[in-house]
């Protein structure tokens, strides 16, 4: 294994990193990226393989004569070198009930941990019991059993006392060897219908909410599959922590993309990090820093409120997968049906979903009263000023990431904006009201508010304002 690691990390790695365009001849750039991905996934694999196998239990080896011992034709009858066999016996059992502890209780899951964690478990799981196993069924561990049982079934009176221990160790060991084979026959199984998803994970990693939404049907279906057939995986608890390490990618993916749409629409370097398939280990961006969301040069409002509106979208169009999933297997009865709690499934999403309709509502008001700024309208420049006043204010008020939906002093400081955004509102009806007076020319009124209207329809300004106004005409 550490030649083939070797091979790979420093010959073939550099090799594909240096290669250039005209050096892939006909292969497309999909088929590229593909190839590359596949590849590093390998790389990792192997990475990840060898460390297991290094931090993995190793049971004690047999000493020289005690091997031979073994190969001796029949089995040896003396006491006293078969205690020393059931004194390695019984150290070979302590690790491997230690080891059995451990594979349930050192599992620890992030709440906020991706797929890419789950199907990083089972592998390493896998490896591990693949190891484990191999041991046990390894000539001197086939052995000492062998030569250990034999002397129960034999050699009781000689044994004396250390019968009843020797056989208890036996028999234990027996129970030991049956929960490994059927953990790593677990481990397999869910590994490999796991890794039929990873196709369908991969856009939850490298791409935007717009081409995640495309992806939902094919996925939805895959996991409908494993909920069907598999053997170990399809139990309730887990395919609904599935779900959650889903929408947990989704939430991550839809913050990265909000944060950083600008610079891979510009092709700048990226600092966050959302994550990798090829890479379980990857460290995953905590909070986004969305401070600049406010500033409109680097974010033009009308290019993030539809981001914004982009995430929403695939939450909706998530959940209606797989309530259209659903559906379809209650169509059928005598199948496996979705009775999972959808409130855990989606409850986050939820959450996220509504701060991003506030953020939607916010951006778009300040994008509207920027909007009327820029028309240079009569003597309305007091009303935006008194606007920019609220926008500063709330502003200051926010000492958490935007995308932040856990937090809730957000919720309340925009329920505050609000009510001020309602006065200013008013102030700009009695505007309207004002505008259209018999005291004014009425020609230059009509022209006024033919232009206000035009402002409101195009933007979309307070619906109750564009209401109102319409009356006028």
């Amino acid at each position: 294994m550490t030649a083939l690691k070797t091979l790979i990390n420093n010959v073939y790695g550099p090799m594909l990193k240096q290669m250039n365009p005209d050096d892939w001849k006909m292969c497309e750039a999909d088929q590229q990226k593909e190839f590359t991905q596949t590849f590093e996934r390998f790389a990792k694999e192997l990475d990840e393989a060898d460390k297991s196998f290094k931090s993995n239990i190793t049971l004690e080896p047999l000493a020289e004569n005690l091997r031979n011992g073994l190969r001796e034709g029949p089995p040896t009858r003396d006491v006293q070198q078969i205690l020393l066999y059931a004194g390695i016996f019984g150290k070979w059992q302590d690790k491997l009930n230690e080891f059995v502890a451990e594979a349930i209780a050192m599992r620890r899951e992030d709440k906020d941990d991706g797929p890419v964690k789950e199907l990083d478990y089972w592998k390493q799981r896998m490896r591990k019991l693949t190891q484990v196993s191999e041991q046990l069924s390894s000539k001197n561990c086939r052995g000492v059993y062998d030569l250990l049982d034999n002397a129960c079934e034999n050699l009781q009176p000689e044994l004396g006392v250390n019968y009843q221990r020797i056989y208890m160790a036996t028999s234990n060991w027996r129970g030991i060897d049956n929960k490994i084979t059927e953990q790593l026959s677990e481990a397999k199984d869910n590994v490999k219908y796991l890794q039929t998803l990873e196709k369908y994970l991969e856009p939850l990693y490298t791409s935007s909410p717009d081409s995640i939404k495309e992806t939902l049907p094919a996925l939805m279906n895959s996991i409908k599959m494993i909920h069907t057939i598999a053997r170990y995986y399809n139990t309730t608890e887990r395919m609904t922590g599935l779900f959650v390490k889903i929408t947990n990618q989704m939430i991550t993916n839809c913050k990265f993309n909000i944060v950083n749409f600008m610079k891979i629409r510009r092709g700048e370097k990226v600092t966050h990090s959302m994550g990798s398939l090829s890479n379980p280990n990857e460290k995953v961006t905590a909070n986004f820093e969305d401070g600049g969301l406010w500033e409109e040069a680097k974010y033009p409002h009308d290019d993030l409120i539809a981001m914004l509106k982009s995430c929403q979208d695939l939450k909706e169009i998530y959940i209606k997968q797989y309530k259209f999933t659903k559906e379809r297997l209650e169509s059928m009865p005598k199948a496996r049906q979705f009775d999972f709690n959808q409130t855990e499934i989606f409850g986050k999403f939820e959450l996220f979903s509504r701060r991003v309709r506030k953020l939607i509502d916010l951006f778009s008001t300040i994008r509207q009263f920027k909007t009327l700024e820029k028309h240079n309208l009569e003597s309305i420049q007091p009303i935006v000023d008194q606007f920019s006043k609220y926008v500063n204010s709330f502003r200051s008020k926010i000492t958490h990431p935007l995308l932040d939906y856990k937090d809730d002093t957000f919720d309340r400081d925009f329920v505050e904006f609000n009510v001020d955004v309602s006065r200013v509102e008013n102030k700009l009806t009695e505007y309207i009201d004002s505008s259209f007076s018999p005291t004014i020319n009425i020609e230059d009124s009509l022209r006024l508010l033919r232009k206000f209207r035009s402002i409101l329809h195009r933007d979309n300004l307070q619906q109750g304002l564009l209401s109102k106004y319409n009356l006028l005409f």
